[in-house]
């Protein structure tokens, strides 16, 4: 039996509600600890000591390393490009890859290495990446076709599967080779990589 002037709002936990101006800070300590030493390494401690926040700060909103994990996930899918629309099917893929490319070179290229290794263990986790980041890119794909078809720039039959799948492996190749800075393989050649995606977008399918 409820007393009058009862609600069925759920109790507020315990202790004072996390300092809403903490979120971001605490989320790039998280990004920070996962580009400097993976998702192994991870500590809340570690995060709340590079946050400047005490450990129970951290735990009142993200009691756990993979709650963490899920946060800086979500901030990734958060940063995805927005629309693109240089007025030509060349320049709106170089600007693209300049967005997602060159970015890969700091933590952010870390932390999504991080993500995707763990991500094969955490379904939760590899639906945020692919609701949150594949799906998006695939999405702004299909809108740069759309405008290149009526410009005449690609098949009409054309589809942007290809191209998605090919643009998510030079932003993995980016993060990926970036560490060994003197490599081959360490800096992209915009040109030779608008010219895969080109002919990724205007190849008839089979």
């Amino acid at each position: 039996m409820t007393s009058r002037g009862s609600t069925n709002e759920s109790p507020r936990p315990p202790g004072r509600p996390v300092d809403a101006t903490l979120g971001p800070a605490i989320i790039e300590a998280v990004l920070d600890e996962l580009a400097e030493g993976g998702y192994a390494r991870l500590t809340t401690a570690s995060v709340a000591k590079r946050a400047g926040v005490s450990t129970a700060t951290l735990y009142r909103r993200w009691p756990t390393k993979r709650d963490l994990l899920l946060a800086a996930a979500q901030q990734v899918a958060d940063s995805e490009t927005h629309d693109i629309d240089t007025g030509s099917l060349d320049g709106d893929l170089r600007e693209l890859l300049t967005r997602k490319q060159l970015p890969m070179a700091g933590k952010a290229g870390a932390t999504l290495i991080a993500l995707l290794a763990e991500s094969r263990h955490d379904p939760e986790l590899a639906e945020l990446i692919n609701t949150g980041v594949i799906t998006p890119m695939h999405a702004h794909l299909t809108t740069m076709l759309n405008r290149a078809i009526t410009r005449g720039e690609a098949p009409p039959t054309a589809t942007p599967t290809t191209a998605t799948r090919l643009l998510g492996g030079l932003v993995l190749a980016q993060a990926a080779f970036t560490p060994q800075a003197n490599g081959p393989l360490a800096t992209p050649n915009i040109n030779t990589d608008v010219a895969l995606l080109r002919t990724a977008f205007t190849t008839q399918p089979e």
